[in-house]
């Protein structure tokens, strides 16, 4: 790590990337895939627009900026998201061989897995995800291990540490040595004398290292357009995320002049602005600018490369991960929908749009046709203005006087009839059971009622609602657990005991060590306790081969606690029973195989989230037999002088 003497001293002129053949042809496949998923960014940006409801070109106050008069779609998705994610799911880890001992090293990865993607905000990531699921046909996160700054591959949500610091600090130094104008240069200097002081009071601050999981936009991920149904994502020829950032972190990150790369806001003020991105890409100055680091993973070759659009050469030398999953790619897709030979499948915005807009335009023109009925007066036209203001100036109990000539009163001044209003024509509930057969959405899953339904009824319409949604919450499961997976895979070769003991909060086995040191130096004697945790250093491909990671069904929706009461009334009963008679048979020394699997059996019909071996009795610690006292020697009961005792 570099220290502040060297962040200190006077910089050089950082390098251009050098122009590579490569990195050229690199970027015309890029171009290529730009063109091909075009039309997939257009609607992106559409469904976003729609989603959102706003307008960025009209007066934030104004009547105009909401589009909407309804956000059917925004609050069908609201309304979903909970059915499916609405907590981090349990992660369950089982060994791959029944008969092997891996009990307390399962214990230990299922923990250190939970607690590294509880850290990594794996609830925000994946609510995220299913978010983006919804609108932009498919979310995407992306797992990787934070460890070195110049060696990882491109995270956007990194833990910042020491690393980000220093790296800023020589990005501010150069930048005050290279300004010319004296104004710009006295501000960049306090700048990084700040830094170098905020620095200074935090040298001890240790390196941040743990599981990171990165949110990816859809449109900032180009697939290999070879790839015919969303399935074979993973064995698509390349990626290539595309990450915008500022041009002087970019440059602070590699060491390398990126004054040539292509402005990110070169694609036009307005198209930023248009979609609410207001000022994040807007630059106040020349260190503001932001451009596209583009980050490839080339499967055929096991190579990353890295380049900025714009430049003809790499801006870090290409290199292979060594420790990733069993799978190459670090990128998770999460579908909405699968359709047959399609990478991209309708969303829940495409089901929806063209019901939207004609629910709001009938509720729109009926607005209308109610605004058209005002109530007005007929009056004849040679009536006189007194008489008409006399009319519509009286109070309450008085009398008014109307000139009439001699007319019925009725001729002279009567209320308008207004336009009558068919209801039949603006009527929406056929809108509405269409919104149903599309969302699978019913009344009681919206919050409100529309019409009074029994018992039988709300059962069927929920039972409905859970057999729509559950393919959309297997697929999240699916996901999930490939996440799980990997970070376990990942976990394994990555951790040592210092960091396995950190997850448990409990002593590592050096610490262990050193009490045992300790205690044998001053005389004591410690007992023996059990192991707390397993952790054995394994190749990659024992690793890969021993455990397999769960998601236990059900686990991410929201609670239901009734439902959850109601289930366990009725396995209780069924339970205690199998349970006394299970430490009876263990006790006799009967086997007990078949009842636990009746149980297990039992337990798993009612409800799959139920650990079914922490209802398993343990076995009864087995007693070593005592030896029984020999008898003594016959001829020595005879003896005058017996054994003392006997």
């Amino acid at each position: 790590m570099p220290t502040l003497s060297e962040n200190s001293s006077s910089s050089q002129a950082l390098p251009k990337p050098e122009a590579e053949p490569l990195a050229q042809q690199w970027t015309q496949r890029l171009e290529a895939a730009r063109k091909h998923w075009s039309g997939q960014h257009k609607r992106i940006a559409h469904n976003r627009k729609l989603v959102a409801g706003f307008d960025w070109t009209k007066d934030p106050s104004s009547d105009d900026f909401c589009t909407l008069r309804a956000n059917l779609i925004f609050s069908t998705m609201a309304a979903i998201l909970p059915h499916i994610y609405a907590r981090n799911p349990e992660i369950s880890v089982t060994p791959l061989h029944p008969q092997a001992n891996l009990k307390l090293f399962c214990q230990t990865l299922q923990t250190v897995v939970n607690r590294a993607l509880l850290e990594a905000q794996l609830k925000k990531r994946a609510k995220a995800a299913v978010w983006s699921a919804m609108t932009s046909y498919f979310g995407i996160v992306k797992v990787m291990y934070q460890r070195d700054l110049q060696r990882d591959a491109l995270m956007q949500t990194r833990t910042h540490d020491v690393q980000d610091h220093l790296a800023k600090l020589q990005q501010l130094k150069q930048q005050a040595d290279e300004t010319t104008s004296n104004v710009d240069q006295e501000a960049k200097q306090a700048e990084f004398e700040q830094a170098l002081a905020s620095l200074e009071q935090q040298v001890d601050v240790p390196l941040a290292e743990g599981l990171v999981l990165d949110r990816v936009l859809t449109e900032h991920l180009l697939i290999d357009p070879s790839i015919n149904e969303f399935w074979d994502y993973e064995q698509a020829g390349w990626m290539a995320q595309i990450v915008p950032i500022k041009r002087a972190d970019a440059e602070a990150l590699y060491q390398v002049d990126l004054s040539g790369a292509t402005p990110y806001e070169a694609e036009g003020e307005n198209k930023a602005r248009s979609d609410g991105r207001l000022a994040s890409l807007v630059p106040t100055s020349d260190s503001d600018t932001h451009i596209r680091l583009i980050e490839i993973w080339d499967r055929r070759t096991e190579r990353v490369y890295t380049m900025a659009e714009g430049c003809p050469g790499w801006v870090r030398a290409p290199y292979s991960p060594t420790k990733v999953g069993a799978r190459w790619y670090p990128f998770f897709l999460l579908p909405f929908s699968v359709t047959d030979g399609s990478l991209i499948a309708p969303c829940l915005v495409d089901l929806t749009e063209k019901l939207q807009q004609e629910y709001n335009e009938t509720r729109d023109k009926f607005a209308a046709h109610r605004e058209l009925n005002k109530p007005h007066w007929l009056v004849s036209v040679d009536t006189d203005k007194d008489t008409i203001k006399r009319h519509t100036d009286a109070t309450l109990g008085e009398v008014v006087l109307v000139r009439n000539d001699g007319r019925p009163l009725n001729q002279v001044i009567m209320p308008g009839t207004t336009v009558p209003i068919n209801p039949a024509d603006y009527d929406t509930g056929q809108i509405r059971l269409d919104w149903e057969q599309v969302t699978g959405l019913q009344d009681a899953a919206r919050s409100t009622v529309d019409k009074a339904k029994t018992a039988t009824e709300a059962s069927i319409m929920q039972q409905a609602l859970s057999g729509r949604i559950s393919e959309f919450r297997d697929k999240i499961e699916d996901w999930l657990q490939e996440i799980a997976q990997y970070a376990a895979q990942i976990l394994l070769q990555e951790l040592g005991d210092e960091q396995v003991a950190r997850y448990l909060g409990v002593r590592s086995q050096s610490q262990e060590d050193k009490v045992k040191l300790i205690s044998q130096a001053l005389g004591l004697a410690l007992p023996a306790f059990p192991p707390v945790y397993d952790w054995p250093q394994l190749s990659r491909e024992q690793v890969f081969a021993m455990v397999q990671i769960e998601i236990r069904a059900g686990t991410t929706g929201a609670p239901d606690k009734l439902e959850q009461q109601q289930t366990w009334l009725k396995v209780l009963p069924l339970i205690q029973p199998m349970i006394t008679q299970l430490m009876q048979m263990k006790a006799q020394g009967g086997d007990t195989g078949p009842l636990e699997e009746l149980l297990r059996e039992t337990l798993r019909r009612f409800d799959e989230r139920l650990d079914i071996e922490s209802f398993l009795p343990s076995s009864p610690p087995q007693t070593q037999p005592q030896p029984q006292p020999s008898m003594p020697n016959a001829d020595l009961l005879n003896s005058p002088n017996p054994l003392p005792g006997v």
